[in-house]
């Protein structure tokens, strides 16, 4: 069974670009994912964040990205964004991972950070951009129907 990630937490990257992994993933990641999660850029630019995988679902993305038609630009673009920016980093033994200065770049994480579970992967924000994406998604999807009563 895959690992699902949920839950946000709000962290603090420290002077190296580190983050800690929630207490409650981090024996599993050490078990079923090597002790490794793999991090990278979503395949579209519209939202600057960073998506987190453990090695086994990290492994289903890339197979499926793999055996998309690449003759088709949009898959050579998505292709390009997530594996091109794939890199795999090892939890520490304080459960923190290292997050490339590329991959910080790129999302525009400075120090305050949200870590949201979406189910097979994290996802990474700088917390202004995801306090702004939240806004801007209640406005856009008020009243949407999902199809499912909860």
């Amino acid at each position: 069974m895959s690992l699902s990630f949920t839950g946000m937490t709000n962290l603090n990257l420290d002077e190296r670009g580190r983050i800690g992994v929630p207490t409650r993933y981090r024996e599993e990641l050490r078990v079923s994912s090597e002790g490794k999660v793999w991090v990278t850029i979503p395949p579209e630019a519209s939202e600057k964040r960073l998506l987190i995988y453990s090695v086994p679902a990290w492994k289903k993305v890339e197979s499926r990205l793999h055996r998309q038609n690449n003759s088709k630009p949009h898959v050579r673009h998505a292709q390009r964004r997530m594996i091109g920016h794939a890199t795999d980093v090892e939890l520490d033994r304080n459960g923190r991972v290292l997050i490339p200065q590329v991959l910080r770049d790129y999302a525009g994480l400075e120090k305050k950070v949200v870590l949201a579970g979406v189910g097979s992967c994290f996802e990474l924000w700088a917390e202004p951009t995801w306090n702004e994406a939240m806004r801007e998604g209640d406005q856009e999807h008020a009243g949407a129907d999902l199809g499912f009563r909860y």
